[in-house]
């Protein structure tokens, strides 16, 4: 269990949520958005979490508050287990580790884990409009497992990638779904989806706006309104809150001296200088620690033979992430697992290496993506039982990928890796956290 990352998390009772109204006892006990007792409360833990913002003299938070609104339940239920003093374990460690006991964090894991096997059904199914299905079953076991999905759903499971991904993969379901016959329902569900997307995680606006194009092709002005309706309706709360606390409704995020700062001002200066570093970089780059993916953008291009609109929009998606995480100075996303800002494109991935697996023109080369397929499985599976060896052993921001898996093979062991297993991550270590 990492730290509770999210700093809109961290209430006993409830959450921030920005009502319309001040001080909704019905819906939260907190004043929205008002940072400033998590800010007391969790001083010792707080890195950059919560900070304080001397031009409108209010703590602040660069991240969006979605993923608060999706886990409230299993928290108020950890709330619930500690009063009741059930899963009481290690409380000191807990508390000095995370700010709150166990079951604090314990049942919003498990519903982390429930919103990453939802995304993964969901991209199976959007795969299954277009391939059989093993194929489809199998990119989606794969891609998960080749991912920062997996690392996000169980190691740093407070991060807010899986259940952007989940609301992704719900969004584009519903849109393929309408592509397949339209319904106003669906429209509208669908930039509901989107809408709770933007605000767990506010760049995948980008993966889901291309979509648009789709209503535009077949001239459903009303389905796109609705679409549009939903979407904003939820949205528009993340300039809502920029406006709250940066004065601001639109704001400049930058990353200094371990440090996120928010100006208020428009975003400027969009060139994507690190896309190479993105893609390619042994540190973080997401072909290098991704493999996977390399494949199933190959696999999209190959679905332009099931619906031609559908991968334009999927290439379209990948090519907006790609660039607005190659404009920010931080592009390696600092303590991080792979280009883990760009896990949200797991569904588009699942769709495009099923395509590439279902391709049977010709057995030998059939035999040959399946091969290449398992071999990168292996090897993203290495990386990340690597990764935890080196980040416990060695350097704890982690090294290039090569380098923590040749830690692994020649100056380490799987012998060390299990004991790392057994003093830091599962139920096992609970009782006797590692240093």
């Amino acid at each position: 269990l990492g730290r509770l990352h999210d700093p809109w998390l961290s209430l006993p009772l409830g959450f921030p949520l920005p009502a319309l109204y001040p001080k909704s006892p019905i819906i939260g006990r907190d004043e929205p958005m008002d940072l400033s007792n998590q800010a007391q409360i969790f001083a010792h833990l707080n890195d950059y979490q919560i900070q304080w913002n001397e031009q409108t003299h209010k703590y602040i938070s660069v991240f969006p508050y979605g993923s608060a609104l999706l886990l409230a339940p299993a928290y108020w239920l950890g709330s619930l287990m500690d009063r009741i003093g059930w899963f009481s374990v290690n409380p000191e460690h807990f508390i000095n580790h995370q700010g709150r006991p166990l079951p604090y964090s314990l049942f919003p894991m498990l519903a982390i884990n429930i919103y990453a096997l939802g995304a993964i059904v969901l991209a199976y199914l959007c795969a299954r409009m277009y391939v059989p299905a093993l194929p489809a079953a199998v990119s989606a076991l794969f891609l998960f497992l080749g991912t920062p999905m997996l690392y996000y759903s169980s190691i740093e499971p407070f991060f807010s990638h899986v259940p952007a991904t989940f609301l992704v993969s719900l969004t584009i379901y519903l849109i393929l779904k309408w592509e397949e016959k339209p319904r106003l329902l669906l429209a509208i569900m669908a930039g509901i989806a989107g809408g709770m997307a933007t605000l767990t995680r506010w760049q995948v606006a980008l993966t889901i706006l291309p979509f648009t194009f789709l209503f535009l092709r077949r001239r459903a002005w009303l389905d796109l309104t609705l679409f549009a309706i939903g979407l904003c309706m939820i949205a528009w709360h993340i300039f809502y809150s920029w406006e709250w606390m940066f004065g601001r409704p639109f704001i400049e995020i930058l990353y200094t001296e371990n440090k996120f700062i928010g100006y208020p001002k428009f975003i400027s200066n969009l060139y994507p200088k690190y896309a190479i570093q993105v893609l390619f970089s042994g540190g973080r780059g997401l072909f290098i620690w991704s493999p996977l993916t390399a494949l199933a953008l190959i696999g999209l291009i190959l679905l332009r033979h099931y619906n031609r609109a559908v991968t334009v929009v999927f290439l379209i998606s990948f090519l907006l992430q790609t660039f607005i995480n190659s404009v920010v100075t931080d592009w390696w996303a600092g303590w991080s697992f792979g280009m883990r800002k760009m896990t949200e494109l797991y569904p588009v991935f699942v769709i495009g290496l099923a395509a590439l697996l279902a391709y049977d023109r010709s057995v030998w080369l059939r035999n040959g993506i399946w091969t290449i397929s398992i071999i990168g499985l292996f090897y993203s599976l290495l990386l990340f039982v690597s990764h935890l060896n080196f980040i416990n052993t060695a350097l704890p921001q982690g090294d290039a990928a090569w380098v923590e898996i040749s830690h692994q093979l020649f100056q380490s062991s799987f012998r060390i890796t299990v004991q790392v297993f057994r003093e830091h991550y599962g139920p096992w270590a609970w009782s006797r956290p590692g240093p």
